[in-house]
């Protein structure tokens, strides 16, 4: 069993851990949003140039603008989209994981003073 020294040691280290891990969600949710602002812009711009230019359907387009063999300047910036997703995602699991650790601590220590 840990002493009471060590659970306030592990919970200030906790809370520095979250801090941490916030401020990086910060930084990766700009990163996303910026990589979804760049994937819509080419995306768009992908179905009007098929249609005008190539004279595809506009049924059609959706499909073929996300990318091909020959163009796949939309499929790479949607592929870092999700990349930058997933990071989010992940950060926030990360986030939620050190808050349940916190608690569980702060029970620890609670437990071990003696306050319900």
């Amino acid at each position: 069993m840990s002493s009471g020294q060590d659970l306030v040691n592990a919970l200030r280290e906790q809370r520095v851990l979250l801090i941490d891990c916030v401020d990086a969600m910060k930084v990766l949710g700009r990163k996303l949003g910026e990589a979804e602002y760049k994937y819509r812009i080419a995306y768009r711009k992908e179905v009007f140039r098929l249609h005008e230019v190539d004279k595809v359907a506009w049924t059609a387009c959706s499909d073929l603008a996300k990318g091909d063999e020959i163009n796949f300047d939309v499929a790479k910036l949607r592929f870092k989209r999700d990349v930058y997703k997933s990071d989010y995602d992940t950060a926030l699991e990360k986030i939620n994981a050190v808050k349940l650790e916190m608690r569980l601590l702060e029970g620890e220590i609670r437990e071990e003073r003696g306050v319900s």
